[in-house]
């Protein structure tokens, strides 16, 4: 039993929680800057349970419509239902339990929440399979890991606001540019298997797509700032993102598949300096 709650558990990444930071720096940011630094408590501890049991429920189905390829991947051939460690219906089943779970919390919030949550579920189930048919299919991601800003715009306003629609495609980018990088980690095994990715499609001009996506980002975001009237210390941190873009870009320039993973997990630096810039850029007195 113990066993199989662990293998569960790789199931969902728990041991891997970049992918749930990823999804709550913005989401986190978006309260503070929708809500000027006074964001509901109960929202955000509800956004983040619920950011957690998505990204969970997204590797499951992920892992689920990949198992017949995940084989062939070195870096995916250990994981559990590759090995059957865990079983295809054991799989779904805790997909249906985490859904459900995420869904629950809807319950405290309102209807226009509940309304954008339910396209956001469609679009996430929507990106495993995507790989098979669309040759970018980081542009379904990028959307589905996106979606908290607006349903935090919802959750907080009950309505989608200019800026949370900024912010949207701010995160947008970045999440496009990340992810990118993680599948030029990836762009021979998916090519040998017929998938499709932006590296594959962009190919050598992969490290120009990252950048720009980058650069348009912080450009956005530094216009939710200007918006919003956050205080220009807000400004402190997109400059600081800049500097960390440099570096990343340092990594993927030769296409080094490792490198190139490793500049996808410094994104979360990104997150979260975004995120700080926010808090201080929101704290009423500064």
């Amino acid at each position: 039993m113990i066993i199989k709650l662990i293998s569960l558990g790789r199931l969902m990444r728990l041991e891997k929680p970049i992918g749930t930071l990823l999804l709550l720096w913005p989401t986190l940011s978006a309260f503070l800057i929708l809500k000027n630094g006074s964001p509901s408590l109960e929202l955000v501890i509800i956004f983040c349970l619920g950011t957690f049991f998505m990204r969970s429920a997204g590797c499951v189905i992920n892992d689920y419509f990949d198992r017949d390829f995940d084989g062939k991947v070195k870096r995916t051939k250990n994981r559990p239902l590759v090995t059957g460690e865990v079983k295809p219906k054991e799989a779904l089943i805790l997909f249906f339990i985490l859904v459900c779970l995420s869904a629950s919390l809807l319950a405290w919030t309102n209807i226009l929440t509940v309304m954008v949550a339910i396209i956001g579920l469609v679009i996430a189930v929507i990106y495993p399979l995507s790989k098979r048919f669309f040759r970018i299919p980081q542009i379904f991601l990028g959307i589905a890991f996106s979606w908290g800003v607006l349903m935090v715009s919802a959750a907080e306003l009950d309505r989608i606001s200019l800026t949370s629609l900024i912010m949207f495609t701010a995160c947008f980018f970045w999440i496009i540019a990340y992810d990118t990088a993680y599948s030029m980690s990836d762009k021979e095994d998916d090519k040998s298997m017929g998938l499709y990715s932006s590296a594959i499609t962009f190919g050598k001009h992969s490290q120009k797509l990252i950048l720009s996506c980058h650069l348009l980002s912080l450009c956005l975001w530094s216009l939710c700032g200007y918006l919003e009237k956050i205080n220009p210390v807000f400004y402190l941190s997109i400059l600081v993102c800049l500097v960390l873009v440099f570096f990343q870009f340092q990594l993927i320039k030769e296409g080094d598949r490792d490198k190139c993973f490793l500049a996808f997990k410094r994104n979360n630096w990104i997150g979260f300096t975004i995120l700080l810039g926010s808090m201080f850029g929101t704290v009423q007195g500064i």
